[in-house]
């Protein structure tokens, strides 16, 4: 059985930080109501390559404690983006995940940081 959810992380970097984009989409052929136990929608994390966190998105953020839903329709997608600003020069491995209740859906990649000039 498939998943009902397709998940692509998308990695951009910029002068200072690096640009993170969370694409879900719903490739089931029904609709997929998608339930979030507060205002966060997604969730990004680096580890580094002994597999300690050097990163999380939402840490020191605050979200708003309200009960949230979204709907899919088949083949539909949604974006979630982050900024990871200032990281660290170094290989991780970054993973944006849905922070959906009832629904998983996740992507990871390796990220390459290069030394500041």
């Amino acid at each position: 059985m498939r998943d009902p959810l397709d998940a692509t992380l998308t990695v951009a970097p910029m002068t200072d930080s690096v640009s993170l984009t969370l694409t879900v989409e719903n490739v089931e052929h029904e609709s997929i109501d998608l339930s979030f136990a507060d205002g966060q929608r997604a969730e990004f994390v680096a580890v580094d390559d002994e597999g300690s966190e050097v990163w999380r998105w939402s840490d020191g953020r605050a979200f708003g404690m309200m009960l949230g839903s979204e709907t899919l329709a088949p083949g539909e997608s949604v974006e979630y983006g982050a900024e990871w600003s200032s990281p660290p020069a170094g290989e991780f491995e970054v993973t944006g995940s849905l922070a959906a209740s009832d629904a998983d859906a996740s992507a990871t990649m390796v990220v390459v940081i290069p030394e500041s000039e």
